[in-house]
Order: C-alpha cells, then structure tokens, then sequence
C-alpha cells in the first residue's frame, strides 16, 4: 500500500533547486529506498537510470538525488567521455544520514576511462567515509563544505588548481593530482583539511598552498613534482613517514 494521497508511490515533497546551465532542478526531499543510478555518455537524460536504459549526464543523476540521504545510494558511471558537464558537477545540497553511504562510482582499475571533461563542484554534509568518488578523472574537485573520500581518481587541474575548497574535509588515496600546468595542485582556504596516502602531486609553482588555518598530512607513499611542496599563511603540514619525495629528492619539512 503506498505511504502517499491518492494512492501515488511518487515523492510528492520537493525542493526548487537552481543549478548553473541547468536552470531549475526540483529535487525530492529524501530517499525511500536504496537507489542505483546508471550513466552511459551514450544515454539518454529522460530514461529511468537502470543498466538497460542509462542516463546520458552525471549532473542529471546528481539533480535525482534528493536533499537527504537516508539511504545507501549509488551513481555508477560507465567508461566514456563525458562533455556535456560544463562548467562542473553540481552536486547540490546533500544531507546524509550516518548509517548510509553515498558513492559515485567509476572504474577504479583505469579512472581515466570514464573522462569527465569538466570539474565536480560539491556541497556536501555528512561522514567523511560514507561520501565516496571512486575511479573517475575530472579536471578538478571544488569541495566547498562538508567531506568527501577520493579513491583512485585522477584530477588534471584547470591551470590554477586541481582541488581547492573552503571549510571541506578531502581523504585522498591512490589519486594523481594536479600537473605542471597548474600552479597549484590543491589550494585550500579557511578551515580545508586534507590526508593524502599514495597520491601523486604536480604544480609549477606549489604543490599544496594553503591560506587558511587547515592541516595537511602526507603519508609517505606520497609524491611530489613542484619547486615548492607547502605555503602556508597559516595552515599546518604533517608527514607520516620520511620518504614523502619532492622532484625526486627525500623531502623533509622545515
């Protein structure tokens, strides 16, 4: 039996939402079940997202998404080249119960098969750990609140940076980030705090610049290709471990 007027098993509450380039996205206000979403760049954004009948845009299975969570949901992604998410993903508004999980999902073998030419702007709160992108290449992440868990990704940079944000929370683990094009590989302000395990930085200028109070830790397996690894007006670098390498040579902070 449906839980709503006139016998309809459709989320009749919703949030008016506008999105840049998309104009006015009404977005339901929760889940009612765990949920699987599937992109194909060869897609259609008036199918239902199932496996036989795939979205065409990761921003149209984002706008499906309601404003809470509350449960496990997925967008998985197919390998393609996605052009059509200019100027960026725009997550929207994301509210997450503890209990469940939210994963964009890629190929986590080879990430820069699903070629998304564009950045991921996300507005987000919630675990850190339950707020997953795994195996996607994007030309960069714009975390301006709340957290999210890199697995395996690639984020080429846009010439400033690769990832920057305010007030975000970013792990990091097994992700190429930034390039020699860029001066910066991540540019974080305010209270962005970042850990980084097994990833690769670039930057022709700094690899991490922080201007604001955040704290940065380095594992070891971390690599670094710019002239400068940290600049900070007031944020923190730690390192775990003494083989974090900067152009080559063992780096050891000051």
């Amino acid at each position: 039996m449906s839980d709503f007027p006139n016998g309809s098993n459709r989320q009749w509450v919703t949030v008016d939402e506008e999105v840049p380039k998309w104009g006015l996205v009404s977005r339901p206000l929760t889940t009612r079940a765990s949920r699987e979403l599937v992109v194909d760049a060869g897609g259609d954004d008036d199918n239902p997202g199932t496996e036989g009948e795939p979205l065409a845009t990761i921003q149209e299975a984002f706008n499906r998404l309601p404003i809470f969570i509350q449960h496990d949901t997925t967008i998985r992604v197919r390998p393609g080249t996605y052009t059509d998410e200019d100027p960026a993903v725009h997550t929207g508004p994301i509210v997450q119960k503890a209990q469940c999980t939210l994963e964009l999902v890629g190929d986590t073998d080879e990430p820069e098969r699903v070629d998304v030419r564009s950045g991921i702007n996300s507005t987000y709160q919630g675990k850190q750990s339950h707020y997953t992108i795994r195996g996607l290449a994007f030309e960069g992440l714009s975390q301006f609140a709340g957290p999210v868990d890199l697995r395996n990704c690639v984020f080429r940079g846009n010439g400033d940076a690769a990832i920057s944000g305010k007030n975000g929370h970013v792990f990091a683990k097994h992700c190429r980030i930034g390039s020699e094009s860029d001066k910066y590989a991540i540019w974080s302000t305010l209270m962005e705090n970042y850990g980084l395990v097994d990833c690769q930085l670039a930057a022709n200028e700094v690899a991490i610049k922080a201007n604001g109070p955040g704290t940065h830790r380095l594992s070891a397996s971390c690599t670094v290709n710019a002239p400068i690894a940290f600049d900070a007006d007031s944020g923190s670098l730690v390192t775990h471990g003494e083989d974090i390498y900067v152009g080559g040579k063992r780096y050891t902070p000051d």
